[in-house]
């Protein structure tokens, strides 16, 4: 109920609401979304309905238990500024650093070098696919040809899109695999081997493959990006390819640009959730396209 009040005070609809208190609620199934919703429906109809002009006057409470933690961020009215882990926006980032490198610095903690905010960029380009046919763009084109509003657009394409099976989640998944690649290997086991014994276990690797329309034909782009950045040999991408040359022999399966993605931000220093949610950045674009493109021509 908290998140849903703070979605009301910032002016949310009644649908947004119901996605902030759906989500909060992580329900196990449609049944068990579908009932805790029902018991909540008096509250959120109240909720609903009650001035939020009033409630945005009042400092929004901290849940139980949660404590804001300043060395993520805080406001800094003493220098007429705003600190990010400990670093001043103004007085250090502003002018000084590329907005990706600010990105990178927020989300994952790491002072990336120009050079690799660089190619991180390139390689956002890289994945700038805006098919409509490709699910989640559909399901927000969908929802905007109907009159929504950029908010329950993106509600619905989010949902679509950030799942275990395709955009940001296969980039940490494939990044943890990697860590078990290199413990095998520290550890004396060949790479093939590392390999045959996931598959007889019936563990799927992540970043590879490609179902609907096969082979990757963002992967030979995002390899020769990394070797012009100073980033095609690092250990995390011989690796990626050391497990690609398996697979190709024993599944006939490519590493796709989620695999290749997540070797070259682990060689930069990404932990695997820092790289996922670093990584939304590029696939949030598509939704806004399409959009903003619906409703220029509703």
């Amino acid at each position: 109920m908290e998140n849903a009040r703070l979605a009301r005070v910032t002016g949310a609809e009644p649908t947004e609401m119901l996605a902030a208190a759906l989500a909060t609620l992580g329900a196990s199934s449609i049944d068990d979304a579908l009932d805790r919703l029902t018991e909540l429906r008096k509250d959120l109809t109240r909720l609903a309905i009650r001035d939020a002009r009033r409630d945005a006057r009042r400092p929004a409470p901290l849940p139980a238990g949660m404590v804001y933690e300043p060395e993520l961020a805080r406001a800094r009215p003493d220098r007429k500024d705003h600190e990010i882990r400990g670093r001043l926006l103004y007085g250090e980032l502003l002018g000084r650093h590329t907005f990706f490198q600010v990105a990178a610095w927020s989300i994952a903690g790491l002072r990336l070098s120009r050079r690799d905010a660089t190619l991180l960029e390139h390689l956002g380009v890289n994945t700038q696919l805006l098919d409509p046919r490709i699910w989640p763009l559909a399901v927000t084109r969908r929802i905007a040809r109907r009159g929504a509003p950029l908010a329950r657009s993106l509600v619905g394409g989010i949902a679509a899109l950030f799942t275990p099976n395709i955009t940001v989640e296969p980039v940490a998944a494939f990044m943890r695999i990697l860590d078990e690649a290199q413990a095998a290997v520290d550890g004396g086991t060949p790479v093939a081997a590392f390999v045959e014994a996931r598959l007889r276990a019936g563990r799927r690797f992540a970043g590879f493959g490609r179902p609907v329309l096969g082979p990757d034909e963002r992967v030979p782009h995002a390899l020769r990006l990394a070797r012009r950045f100073g980033r095609g040999s690092g250990a995390s991408v011989r690796l990626a390819l050391a497990i690609e040359r398996a697979l190709r022999e024993s599944k006939g399966l490519a590493v796709n640009s989620a695999g290749i993605q997540g070797a070259i931000m682990r060689d930069m220093g990404f932990a695997p959730a820092g790289a996922a949610a670093f990584c939304a950045l590029y696939f949030v674009v598509p939704l806004l396209a399409h959009h903003a493109f619906v409703v220029e021509r509703r």
